[in-house]
C-alpha cells in the first residue's frame, strides 16, 4: 500500500512538471523566417585590402522568443566567401578566390523597439573552392580547411510587419588556410598589436560584410 502511495505521489510530480514544462514552452514563441541578400568579403594574408569580392548569402532560421526583448535563432543558409584584386593601370596582377559554405549560425538577440542586436558562433562547411589569376585557374591550390568557426554580430532594423533589413559583420575565430610554407603575414594596417600579429601568422582568416534582407512568418 505503501509503494502505491509513493507511486501515486511520483505520478502527481510528474504531472505537475509536465503542466509547467507545457506553461513555460507557451509562454515563449517560436517564428520562422526566409533571409536573402549580398556578401562582400576578404580573408587576410593575401596582399589584397578591402571587402570587394561579392557573393550571395540566402537560407533560413527558426527563432525563439523568451520575452518581448531576448530571444535566440537557428538557422541554415549558403554564404559565399572569398578575395578579389582588380586589374589596375600599373598592374596586370589579378586574383580571384570563391569558397562557398553551408554555414549554422546560432545567435542570442536583443531587441529595442525596431532595432535588434545579436550574436554569437557561426559554423562554415565548405562545399567547394576556386582560384584564379590572370593565367587562368588554379589547378592545384591550398585547399581550405573542411569547417570554419566564425563569430557573427548583427544589426538588424524592423522595416514593416515581417520585414526587417539587417548588417552582418564575420571574423573567422580560427584559421580557415595556412600561409605557404615559410611565409608569415606580411605587415598591414589593420594589426591591433603583436598579439595580433601572432593570430594572424597562424593563417588566414575571413571577414565579411553581408546585407540581408528577412521575412517572418
Amino acid at each position: 500500500m505503501r509503494f502505491r502511495k509513493d507511486l501515486g505521489g511520483c505520478k502527481s510530480v510528474m504531472i505537475a512538471l509536465v503542466v509547467l514544462m507545457f506553461q513555460h514552452v507557451e509562454a515563449q514563441q517560436f517564428s520562422a523566417r526566409l533571409d536573402a541578400g549580398v556578401t562582400s568579403s576578404q580573408i587576410s594574408g593575401d596582399g589584397a585590402n578591402g571587402f570587394v569580392q561579392f557573393g550571395v548569402i540566402a537560407g533560413g532560421e527558426v527563432g525563439l522568443s523568451f520575452n518581448d526583448t531576448w530571444s535566440s535563432s537557428f538557422g541554415i543558409r549558403f554564404n559565399q566567401k572569398g578575395s578579389r584584386i582588380y586589374k589596375t593601370k600599373n598592374s596586370i596582377n589579378t586574383y580571384r578566390l570563391r569558397v562557398n559554405y553551408i554555414e549554422a549560425p546560432l545567435l542570442l538577440q536583443y531587441s529595442l523597439d525596431k532595432l535588434s542586436f545579436a550574436a554569437g558562433p557561426v559554423l562554415g562547411v565548405k562545399i567547394n573552392q576556386k582560384e584564379r589569376t590572370q593565367f587562368g585557374t588554379v589547378e592545384d591550390p591550398r585547399q581550405f580547411d573542411s569547417f570554419e568557426l566564425g563569430l557573427e554580430i548583427n544589426i538588424g532594423y524592423n522595416l514593416k510587419e515581417r520585414m526587417y533589413l539587417k548588417l552582418l559583420y564575420q571574423n573567422s575565430v580560427l584559421a580557415v588556410r595556412d600561409h605557404p610554407i615559410d611565409q608569415a603575414y606580411p605587415p598591414a594596417n589593420f594589426v591591433l598589436g603583436s598579439l595580433h600579429q601572432k593570430i594572424l601568422d597562424q593563417g588566414q582568416y575571413f571577414s565579411s560584410l553581408s546585407l540581408v534582407l528577412s521575412y517572418e512568418f
